[in-house]
């Protein structure tokens, strides 16, 4: 994934929630979504999810609340490491981006997106942000209808630092698409992290998951109604649910 798009997306991150009234991927066709739809489908859309950590991250001790208002409890559940998050005093944020377990009290703000780039959805709204930055239609347009083999998910946030300390196969460990009707779990086959080329810190994540297993049989089934996307960075972990069912423009099932 090029530079230029994970700058865009970086771009259009906003660090608050939005409530709006329709749906664009729905009601028009991309080429007349202005600035207010891309940002819609970038942030709160079912391909994409915001949510955070620290002072306004609810009454779960600090533990980040999940794009479908679950606490997803640091340390517990399916991200593997010891312990849960419920005992002892509240949990703050530290600089790093990570869960402060010694703090009493809560720590500043961080907010998480996870989005799934390879959906026709998404990369329109990148396409249609870029022809209203100015770029020609032409050339904004001309990476639309290249297919991936792989269904890719990015991470971007306030503070991505704690994800920039891991390595690419590290993060393999700790991350998957689980289905919420059977529990199995899918692996990611690659793992990028693109860094700022000014300050050389990580400004998106980006999970890959093959599309079919090596007998080619597809890794996702027809009939899977709801995912989970997990991955975990020391002791900040991120677990958003994507809705299949939703996840549907004009032509049909998106991802």
């Amino acid at each position: 994934m090029s530079k230029r798009i994970i700058g865009l997306l970086a771009a259009v991150f906003v660090f608050a929630m939005v409530a709006y009234a329709s749906d664009p991927w729905k009601d028009k066709d991309f080429t007349q979504w202005d600035q207010r739809d891309v940002q819609r489908i970038l942030r709160d859309s079912p391909w994409s999810k915001q949510f955070q950590f620290g002072l306004n991250a609810g009454s779960a001790g600090g533990a980040p609340i999940s794009s479908t208002g679950e606490a997803a409890h640091a340390g517990g559940g399916d991200m593997g490491g010891g312990g849960g998050a419920g005992g002892g005093g509240g949990s703050g944020l530290s600089a790093n981006g990570g869960i402060d377990r010694s703090s009493g009290s809560l720590g500043r703000e961080v907010i998480f997106s996870v989005s799934w780039i390879s959906s026709r959805t998404v990369r329109e709204a990148r396409a249609r942000a870029r022809e209203l930055q100015g770029t020609s239609a032409e050339e904004a347009r001309k990476d639309l209808s290249a297919q991936s083999d792989t269904y890719m998910i990015a991470v971007l946030g306030s503070d991505l630092s704690s994800f920039g300390k891991e390595t690419s196969d590290t993060l393999k460990t700790h991350t998957y698409l689980m289905s919420k009707g059977t529990r199995e779990k899918l692996s990611p086959s690659k793992v990028v992290i693109n860094q700022s080329q000014e300050s050389r810190r990580p400004q998106a994540i980006i999970f890959e998951f093959p599309k079919k297993t090596d007998s080619g049989a597809p890794t996702i089934a027809a009939g899977e109604k709801n995912l989970e996307f997990g991955t975990a960075a020391g002791t900040t972990p991120i677990k958003v649910t994507f809705d299949l069912t939703k996840m549907v423009d004009k032509q049909g099932p998106d991802m």
